[in-house]
């Protein structure tokens, strides 16, 4: 499969599944909107297929017959496929209680069942824990897929239980080519702060009139703007990664040796701030008031700005 960036890394699944040293859970990591979930599913249909050379939808021989699994018109579909995702941004026990149900059956059309738990680092407490019960003594023929793009906050106890298989992010030249395939150009400005990551450099391409540059902030932003602005990145639902590119663009100012005068300090005190506010957000922080204000760090007095 055409994985840019990722042909050894899906190489190397196909080998354990191949010999047999396939574990019962596998956690995907790296930055977010490389291709993981992609991986994850092609993965999955290989996993289901009941024939040698999974799966076989993809067989360069049209007439050859396709298996049941392969004749699900989508992956969703499968009625021995799991697909896991988040609810209001968390992943919840009652989800996690209704899996272990159905993996309690015997698989419908295939030989085994695939689970796929996508942002698995967003299962609140209880759900982590109903999880690791099911990996610590799995189902017969189950195969977990966990995606993770924030690996401290998952659970070391489930790390523990998986497999990690590292995804990198892409370099500048397959991201360009991963977004021509889309024809979309992105200035190389903007490619630069999304790290490898095609979603995320789409993302920021979408919200570059909302990206201030630290001269703004540091000498046009007013209270009016920095509402304004703040209900724009809100509406967009875009707030962490809005925080992660300003982080990005005081790294810039600061290492180009083109940062304002007399500014180093206070670049550094308000790059602790993002920071705090982007842990904060993960205990539910009210992201208009925290953004406003952290918006007009620069036109605090500057005792209050330690």
């Amino acid at each position: 499969p055409p994985f840019l960036g990722h042909q050894s890394t899906f190489q190397h699944l196909e080998t354990m599944r191949k010999t047999n040293r396939l574990p019962h859970a596998l956690l995907f990591t790296g930055p977010e909107g490389i291709g993981k979930q992609k991986v994850a599913k092609q993965f999955a249909k290989i996993l289901l297929c009941d024939k040698s050379k999974a799966p076989c939808e993809t067989s360069p021989e049209p007439s050859r017959r396709k298996c049941r699994s392969c004749l699900f018109e989508t992956l969703e579909n499968h009625p021995d496929f799991f697909f896991i995702t988040p609810d209001e941004g968390r992943i919840k026990i009652d989800t996690i209680r209704e899996l272990f149900k159905q993996l309690q059956l015997r698989p419908m059309v295939s030989q085994q069942k695939v689970v796929l738990i996508n942002d698995a680092h967003t299962m609140n407490a209880a759900a982590a824990n109903a999880l690791l019960k099911t990996l610590e003594e799995p189902p017969t023929n189950t195969f977990f897929l966990l995606i993770c793009h924030a690996l401290g906050w998952l659970p070391k106890t489930i790390v523990s239980r998986s497999q990690k298989v590292r995804f990198s992010p892409l370099s500048k030249e397959e991201l360009e080519q991963v977004l021509a395939q889309q024809e979309i150009k992105i200035p190389d400005s903007l490619l630069n702060l999304a790290h490898g990551s095609p979603l995320h450099a789409i993302q920021i391409n979408e919200m570059k009139e909302q990206l201030p540059e630290v001269k703004t902030l540091i000498e046009e932003m007013t209270p009016a703007k920095s509402w304004q602005l703040t209900q724009e990145v809100i509406e967009a639902d875009q707030v962490p990664l809005f925080l992660d590119t300003l982080l990005q663009k005081i790294h810039q100012s600061l290492t180009s040796g083109k940062s304002p005068a007399n500014f180093t300090f206070d670049l550094l005190t308000f790059a602790d701030r993002i920071l705090e506010f982007k842990k904060d957000l993960r205990l539910n922080a009210n992201p208009k008031i925290h953004l406003s204000r952290l918006l007009l760090f620069f036109k605090e007095p500057l005792e209050t700005r330690l």
